[in-house]
């Protein structure tokens, strides 16, 4: 019997992977890039030179969407890929089924059932109301000691996220001659109880990713809402979903949590559960051991971080414990310290991941009993049609939905909650968390928001704290490279 792969249900990183590999750059990674220590992007100049920079770039990918599709539509002929092109209402729904076929925006472009999708079309574009997308993407970021991201705010990373979406949502529109919406549900309070994170948090990364759409020129068609929020306002009690939710669910195999720990526990919102367990909390019902919680205590700003780095590599890699015991040489105790940290931290991560596992298994048969999720859902006539899906990570099981790479296909299955951008010397941005991109470029600089001197027209959480809205070469012309991200021609 071949081995498969569990269904990814929560998106990773290469961090693991790195720190597997290369054990001491958790140790090497700046655990901050201070103020002052790169270039300083003031308000002016990004309200006058890049955002319209970069609502242009918006624009060329969504003229070049536009141009591939009615070129691709114009030669083809019979039903090799749809069905009666020669009625009205088929082939406009053709037109929008082909905008998925791009292969440098969706990842299963070469398997996508599209006549399936083109028949869900046809019923959504026989609904009163403008054609409607959906897609769920979006936790808040992590930063994991500052080895995967340098804050939680939303950065370039989701700028250029959103430009796609952008693009995709006004190609949609222009092949159709008429209005195409697309509403992103975040994850954030989907998942808070397994991941420990802060609502204000979760709040904030959402109103911030609006103001971006907002900024590239989308306003009223790309809007962002809670997941749970809006299920709950669309099935109500009608599918059984709020028992599903609020009833114990299947448990969780074993198997299904070691998969999924590594990914799990690096999203874990860590400065957060650190903070309730000096409370006197136990989150995940995981006391933090007196001994290990007086550490903390003498210097939590340091400590804390230099802790969640250790155990996170020792989850990845238990045999580089002795390197991070060196660590801990001049504290008194530190091997033990060490140790209750890191059984700490492994107990909350696996408590963590089966909640997370689990909360996913009971939305999966929630939504079973309902219309099925990917299809617009029958509507009464007069009406208007469900949301159709879209997903950021392919479902094998829904060959006829679009799986979107909203980073591009060099970085098909990141997402921008996970990483930073790095504007190297040449070619377009470059992908990765923290410690990724420290290992690739250790003398790559930040590029921070200046703090007052005028009203930020966008990304003003950023001005005056020390997450960088992106990091740069020390060779790249970042006054240059950084217009141009979003054009398809030169980002």
């Amino acid at each position: 019997m071949t081995a498969t792969s569990p269904e990814r249900i929560v998106s990773d990183s290469g961090l693991p992977t790195l720190l597997s590999h290369q054990p001491h750059a958790a140790l090497r990674t700046p655990y901050a890039f201070p103020a002052g220590s790169g270039p300083v992007l003031d308000a002016e100049t990004l309200r006058e030179h890049i955002l319209p920079r970069w609502r242009e770039g918006v624009e060329k990918q969504t003229k070049a969407l536009v141009k591939r599709v009615r070129s691709t539509m114009e030669v083809l002929s019979g039903d090799a890929l749809y069905s009666r092109l020669d009625d009205p209402p088929s082939r406009r729904a053709a037109l929008v089924a082909e905008l998925f076929r791009t292969h440098t925006l969706v990842k299963n472009a070469g398997r996508l059932d599209v006549r399936a999708l083109q028949q869900t079309l046809v019923g959504a574009l026989s609904t009163v109301g403008p054609l409607h997308f959906e897609i769920a993407w979006g936790h808040v970021k992590r930063g994991l000691a500052g080895l995967k991201t340098l804050g939680p705010w939303a950065d370039l990373a989701e700028a250029l996220a959103i430009g796609r979406l952008t693009a995709l949502t006004r190609a949609a529109s222009r092949l159709l001659d008429g209005e195409v919406r697309l509403t992103v549900l975040s994850g954030g309070t989907r998942f808070q109880d397994a991941l420990l994170t802060r609502s204000g948090q979760l709040a904030a990364y959402d109103i911030q990713r609006q103001e971006i759409a907002e900024a590239l020129g989308a306003a009223g068609a790309v809007t962002f809402r809670d997941f749970a929020s809006v299920r709950a306002e669309r099935d109500g009690d009608r599918t059984g979903r709020r028992e599903t939710y609020h009833r114990k669910p299947a448990e969780p195999r074993d198997g299904e949590i070691q998969a999924r720990l590594h990914t799990v526990a690096f999203n874990v919102d860590w400065e957060n559960v650190l903070a309730l367990a000096a409370d006197g909390a136990a989150p995940h019902g995981v006391t933090l051991p007196a001994p290990l919680a007086d550490w903390l205590a003498g210097a939590p700003a340091e400590r804390g971080p230099l802790l969640v780095r250790a155990a996170a590599a020792c989850l990845v890699d238990p045999g580089v414990q002795p390197l991070w015991a060196e660590q801990f040489l001049a504290v008194e105790d530190g091997e033990e310290l060490l140790e209750e940290g890191i059984s700490f931290f492994t107990h909350v991560s696996w408590e963590a991941t089966r909640r997370y596992v689990a909360i996913h298994n009971a939305g999966k048969e929630a939504a079973a009993a309902g219309p099925s999720a990917g299809t617009a859902g029958t509507a009464p006539a007069g009406s208007a049609a469900r949301p159709i899906r879209l997903t950021v990570h392919e479902k094998r099981d829904r060959p006829a939905m679009p799986a979107l790479a909203v980073l591009g296909m060099r970085a098909a299955e990141l997402l921008p909650q996970h990483l930073t951008v790095l504007l190297p010397g040449g070619g377009g941005p470059e992908f990765g968390t923290v410690a990724e991109l420290h290992a690739q470029v250790p003398s790559a600089r930040p590029v921070h928001l200046a703090d007052g001197g005028g009203t930020q027209p966008v990304f003003g959480w950023l001005a005056g704290t020390s997450q960088p809205l992106c990091l740069v070469a020390p060779e790249a012309d970042w006054q240059r490279a950084l217009p141009a991200v979003l054009d398809p021609e030169q980002g």
